[in-house]
């Protein structure tokens, strides 16, 4: 496990590996390994981030 990854929880992980897929230019795969999951684990915490960017979103209105 990357040093990223090291002692975060799989739905961290997952908001960790979707926020690097947003900003940066590394592969799906690179990300995705370096944050230690897999395509379920970001099918299944994706909701969870998408609302907490809305909730970021709101604070910075």
């Amino acid at each position: 496990m990357s040093l990223p990854a090291a002692g975060l929880s799989r739905q961290h992980r997952a908001w960790v590996a979707l926020y690097s897929l947003q900003t940066s230019f590394l592969s799906r795969r690179d990300v995705l390994a370096q944050n230690n999951v897999t395509e379920a684990d970001l099918a299944a915490h994706t909701p969870g981030w998408l609302r907490l960017q809305e909730r970021i979103a709101l604070r910075r209105r």
